[in-house]
């Protein structure tokens, strides 16, 4: 009798462990690495004065000046969103000193391992499925900037494909990027530049699951954030990409209630002269 009830009690976790693989293995494939055949683009001009020279230029050449924010819609899926939050305050990760109060940056786990390599604190990585999902999101952004907005790769890429970039390991990221930022009341990213060739911003919330919060950008004619208001302050539905080059002063402004969760990756290409692992202050000195 007991050898029955323990062989009863091993199918059971048998099947229940089978379930639980295959749930978790559904909910992965059911996000496809590439969405629509095209996507929808829209120019969000910093400053109004620099749209008299937009038919001269290229978005690549507007981006690297500055000048403008490149929005792509519904790049990550409301499902993708909801499944990444979900995940990501399931498990409560702690602060670094280097965040402040209502701030959570989690990296991906290769920027945790070039964190750890370069003696920076760093939050516990995101999980493997999550992980996954996030480089899946990633090569779908450099698949629509090298397809749809090609002098991106002309003008920060030396022409070369940000795809192909991405799949060859060339690119250089920002200090514990890529990574989801989880802001809480009080939470904010104070003003900085990514000095970097591009930042791919990407609200994972809704504007209405949370108040304050957004992106703050200043214009490149303006005296600073420490004297002028913003510019511009974007919220964008979830799931829309927002590509900025790094020169762009901009910063997370800060959440009053509810929770804002994002997901960024600064990145330029990698060289000789500036290696894939680094880590990067901006102009302000604060440690990013």
């Amino acid at each position: 009798m007991p050898l029955l009830v323990s062989s009863i009690f091993l199918s059971l976790f048998v099947l229940l462990h089978a379930a639980a693989t295959a749930v978790s293995a559904f909910s992965l494939s059911s996000f496809p690495s590439l969405l629509p055949s095209t996507y929808t683009i829209h120019e969000v001009p910093i400053d109004q004065s620099s749209q008299d020279n937009k038919q001269s230029t290229s978005i690549g050449e507007r981006i690297k000046n500055g000048e403008s924010i490149i929005q792509i819609e519904d790049i990550v899926t409301p499902d993708e969103c909801k499944y990444i939050i979900e995940d990501v305050l399931r498990h409560d990760a702690e602060p670094t000193t280097l965040e402040k109060p209502g701030l959570v940056r989690l990296p991906t786990r290769a920027a945790a391992e070039r964190a750890s390599a370069a003696n920076i604190p760093c939050a516990a990585p995101l999980s493997a499925d999550v992980d996954n999902l996030l480089h899946v999101i990633l090569k779908r952004t450099a698949s629509v900037m090298t397809e749809q907005i090609p002098s991106i790769s002309e003008v920060l890429f030396d022409g070369e494909s940000v795809c192909r970039l991405l799949d060859t390991e060339r690119l250089k990221f920002s200090s514990r990027e890529p990574a989801i930022n989880i802001y809480t009341p009080g939470g904010e990213f104070l003003a900085h530049k990514d000095a970097q060739a591009i930042t791919v911003l990407i609200p994972l919330s809704c504007p209405e699951q949370f108040q304050g919060g957004g992106t703050s950008f200043w214009s490149q004619d303006s005296r600073g954030h420490r004297v002028e208001d913003p510019t511009i302050i974007l919220k964008p539905s979830a799931g829309t990409a927002m590509l900025f080059g790094g020169c762009v002063t901009h910063a997370g402004v800060s959440v009053e209630e509810g929770t804002r969760v994002v997901f960024v990756a600064s990145f330029s290409c990698a060289t000789e002269v500036s290696p894939v692992i680094m880590e990067h202050r901006d102009i302000y000195g604060d440690s990013l």
